[in-house]
């Protein structure tokens, strides 16, 4: 059996040219992409900057939220096309192709685990269109707690008070409580003791909290009330004090609160209860 040398060295050749070729439409394919995924970002930054920059707050909160769902989205589409293009260049397209019609898209979809990407997907677009919560935002997810520093297609990034970074999937954001909103409500329960006069505390708890209102008004969104008696624990006369605040500021107002009253009982001797025991000794 001859070989001819001739049809071989053209075969080679043939193969190594579309290698070639190959090669350098991948790495056009790719630059392309990274040149995209950099105007995505370029763009998406430039929003994220004039949403911080806005005087509504809230309408900044929802132009970041929009700009990072926005580049997740791009990202994975960007991501998605590329790698179709590859495979249609090295000559798999035809292959995934058959795959997709011999198993079935359901079939595919659910056997490569998609089902809950799509799920994730999905309920990110749902917590963009209703403004469910937005970046920036302190809120409560289940049973993590803390700010929201980013929103993608799949995932929520919050930042909680230890500052760790929490991941959460859409899909799974089943309640979700958000401070955010138009206000918050700064509420104390103070114990008072029984054996005090409680109307004159409630007088004296009166004068700190409008006081403290008159110092503070920025803060709030309406006057604090207090509320009067609420409760009578085994050890105490509770009595509760409410206001409207503006977002996040209920804890600040309730610590400074609390320590005027702390100083004020002071003043007018006035015992704050707390559970005590006595013990009777029997002599036989």
């Amino acid at each position: 059996m001859t070989i001819n040398w001739n049809e071989v060295w053209e075969q080679i050749k043939g193969d190594t040219t579309t290698f070639i070729v190959n090669i350098i439409f991948i790495i056009i394919i790719l630059l392309i992409a990274k040149l995209l995924l950099n105007l995505v970002t370029k763009n998406t930054s430039k929003g994220i900057e004039k949403g911080k920059a806005m005087d509504d707050e809230r309408k900044g909160k929802e132009l970041i939220t929009a700009m990072t769902i926005i580049r997740s989205i791009s990202r994975y589409a960007i991501y998605f096309i590329a790698l179709m293009l590859i495979l249609n260049q090295i000559g798999f397209a035809s292959s995934v192709n058959n795959i997709l019609v011999t198993a079935g898209v359901g079939s595919l979809i659910i056997s490569l685990g998609a089902q809950s990407i799509i799920q994730d997907m999905l309920a990110g677009m749902f917590i963009l269109f209703e403004k469910q919560y937005a970046v920036g935002d302190f809120v409560k997810i289940g049973e993590y707690t803390g700010t929201v520093t980013s929103i993608a297609m799949r995932l929520t990034y919050l930042t909680n008070i230890d500052g760790q970074k929490v991941i959460i999937p859409n899909g799974q954001i089943k309640q979700v409580i958000n401070y955010g909103n138009e206000y918050n409500v700064a509420r104390l329960i103070i114990p008072t003791p029984y054996e005090a006069n409680t109307k004159e505390i409630i007088d004296l708890l009166s004068s700190i909290v409008e006081n403290y209102y008159n110092e503070n008004k920025d803060t709030f969104v309406e006057a604090p009330t207090v509320l009067g008696i609420t409760a009578f624990n085994n050890s105490s006369v509770d009595v509760t004090i409410i206001g409207k605040v503006k977002p996040m500021t209920h804890w600040k107002v309730e610590r400074e609160l609390r320590l005027r009253i702390k100083e004020e009982f002071d003043k007018h001797n006035i015992s704050i209860p707390y559970q005590q025991v006595d013990v009777k000794i029997k002599n036989n």
